[in-house]
């Protein structure tokens, strides 16, 4: 009876905040990618919203009361082995075509953002950089730069995109500075040489003023690809942190600031598991304040996305920008992959979601030396000229043919074997991703402005839904007002339509609206998701308007544990208002080794805001991972 009559009670609240009837019958397209690949990004059949919402489960909400980034874009690398492939293999006749299926959102998927290597990559033909000169010989004044050997294929291609897509951005990445410039005296290995700082800085800036000339302006850069890790068969160096917050902050910038030139910098360029490198960039204030620093540039190669959550807590000024997150051959599963890592960006800030190469060929060429094994977005061969779409091209898709540059994410919440990401278009169309990371096909309902529709995905399958529709009144101006996650008040509860999750329901703690400390991660519990993690004393999550109806007796939480265990205490209100619940964690052997932990719960009624807090009796780290509650 207490199931029924919360479920009801949200379905009374849900009406009660419905409009008058225009949008009730509320068109929406749906394009669909299946995990056996059979179905790539192909519309279905429109479905309707509708009045009210039902007691189905698992839900989906979408609201526009809480904002979050602003998107500016997704795409690939235009490296040197792409821009050969594209300009030099494809037959001049049907390269229009080819460069509109990418860059065109009406009849392609519209890339927005671009990453630009500065000289060879792994993806590259042979070595080289902008100012290569005869072996013992040093180019301190860079009387040498130039950037002839992109004009052959890489620039006009560039120009060729921006034509399309004027919004394209474009980061610059040096895989390494010219050989003269290091160590090594290579641009294999080494590091850069003190003596030469002024020179690199000088060498950055001569590559965005040139680029400009030639029609392609380059908006970031960043300092150093990978600064942790040295290749010994391609282009790389090492840069630890303390020596990039020193050519950035007494090089770099100066440099960039004597120019005028308006690029900025995005610091580290390397994978989510080190966030201690960016926050010992950005530890010094001056670079961290700075208008010219735009942010952190990450890879996926390793760590979780959660990171980026923890350094916009931080730096919340600053963007998080995924610069590199190439496929291959050593992916299981691409489609779940890819959704996975995408919806998890986005969901952690991510600004920007750039994949690795634009296109390689048949053999996943070419290159020099490093990786053998990714895929690009296209596959051109090399002996026709023919050009096929690969999965990336699809599961990219999915995004940035629909999330325009200049959207904005919304909140929506993940659901039991159900992930998403909700995003408010310039143009207000609304755009949400909805993907099934479960092994069997769920049916679930969105809910959207007190309307409803239904759908059933496949299993591990992924679909994107767009509608358009007005804006409550004073709900855009007031979202657009607050900067960085709107907190709720009593007095704007009623700005936007309030989204009331029911208690009794199962609440992913992958869908708080705000967090503390925590970071998500890829969970291996049944229908996949992400749990919370990272966790240490006094870290907490928050779930808004949660509905406790007439009360609850008890709570049921979903855990995991290697470290020391703890407790997990519910709060109303605050991370110290009243305590409603306190659960053990116990220790399961492992971080994704999981147990259902069951503890009495009193003191909800009615709707609330509710604090997850971890705590320990022990030392303040490694207390316990949190997949889900639900109160009965």
């Amino acid at each position: 009876m207490l199931r029924k009559s919360l479920l009801s009670r949200l379905i009374v609240l849900c009406l009660l905040g419905a409009g008058a009837g225009p949008m009730n019958a509320q068109k929406v397209s749906v394009w669909l990618t299946t995990d056996d690949q059979k179905t790539l990004m192909q519309p279905q059949s429109l479905v309707t919203f509708s009045a009210g919402a039902s007691a189905i489960a698992p839900t989906i909400f979408v609201s526009e009361n809480q904002v979050f980034q602003s998107i500016e874009g997704f795409g690939a690398s235009m490296t040197d082995s792409a821009a050969f492939l594209l300009n030099e293999k494809v037959p001049s006749a049907a390269l229009d075509d080819v460069m509109t299926s990418l860059f065109d959102r009406t009849q392609g998927i519209g890339i927005s953002f671009l990453r630009n290597p500065m000289g060879a990559s792994d993806l590259a033909r042979y070595d080289y950089s902008y100012d290569d000169i005869p072996a013992g010989s040093t180019d301190p004044g860079l009387v040498d730069f130039s950037i002839a050997h992109d004009q052959t294929d890489i620039l006009p291609l560039l120009r060729q995109a921006r034509t399309i897509n004027p919004q394209i951005k474009l980061v610059g990445s040096p895989w390494s500075p010219p050989g003269w410039m290091k160590t090594t005296g290579s641009m294999i290995g080494g590091s850069l040489l003190p003596s030469f700082y002024t020179a690199f800085a000088g060498y950055l800036v001569k590559y965005a003023q040139a680029y400009e000339a030639a029609g392609v302006p380059v908006d970031y850069l960043t300092l150093q690809n990978e600064p942790l890790y040295v290749p010994t068969d391609y282009p790389g160096e090492s840069m630890p942190a303390t020596d990039q917050l020193t050519i950035l902050k007494n090089f770099v910038l100066p440099a960039l600031a004597a120019s005028h030139l308006s690029t900025r910098i995005l610091v580290y360029d390397h994978n989510w598991d080190t966030p201690s490198y960016p926050q010992t960039v950005l530890a010094d204030a001056a670079l961290a304040g700075s208008a010219q620093v735009g942010g952190v540039a990450w890879h996926w190669y390793s760590g979780t996305a959660g990171s980026m959550t923890t350094l916009h807590n931080l730096y919340p000024n600053l963007g998080q920008y995924v610069t590199e997150a190439s496929g291959g051959t050593w992916i299981a599963d691409e489609v779940r992959t890819d959704f996975e890592a995408i919806i998890h960006s986005m969901r952690s800030w991510g600004k920007a979601y750039v994949k690795w190469g634009l296109a390689l060929d048949q053999n996943r060429g070419p290159h020099a030396g490093g990786c053998g094994t990714c895929s690009g977005l296209i596959t051109v061969d090399q002996n026709t000229g023919a050009v096929a779409n690969t999965i990336d091209y699809y599961t990219l898709g999915h995004f940035s043919k629909f999330v325009l540059p200049g959207a904005v994410r919304i909140w929506s919440n993940n659901a039991p074997g159900i992930l998403s990401a909700a995003f408010l278009n310039p143009d207000r169309s609304r755009v949400l991703v909805a993907y099934n990371d479960s092994a069997s096909t769920q049916t679930f309902q969105v809910v959207w402005n007190a309307r409803s529709l239904t759908y059933t995905l496949p299993a591990l399958s992924g679909a994107t839904f767009q509608w358009n529709a007005p804006i409550e009144a004073g709900c855009v101006a007031w979202a657009r007002a607050v900067p960085g996650p709107a907190r709720i008040g009593p007095p704007n509860r009623r700005r936007c339509w309030m989204y009331t999750v029911s208690a009794v329901q199962q609440i992913q703690a992958s869908s708080y609206n705000d967090i503390s400390g925590l970071q998500t991660e890829p969970c291996s519990d049944t229908d996949g998701g992400f749990d919370l993690g990272y966790t240490s004393k006094g870290y907490w999550s928050e779930y808004r308007s949660v509905d406790f109806g007439f009360g609850v007796t008890f709570v049921k939480v979903r855990l995991a544990s290697a470290g020391l265990g703890g407790t997990l205490e519910f709060h109303l209100g605050s991370p110290i208002g009243p305590l409603i619940a306190k659960v053990p964690i116990p220790v399961t052997g492992g971080w994704q080794t999981w147990t259902t932990v069951t503890a009495p719960a009193s003191g909800a009624t009615g709707v609330q805001d509710l604090y997850v807090v971890f705590d320990s009796t022990g030392s303040s780290g490694g207390i316990g991972n949190l997949n889900w509650f639900q109160f009965q």
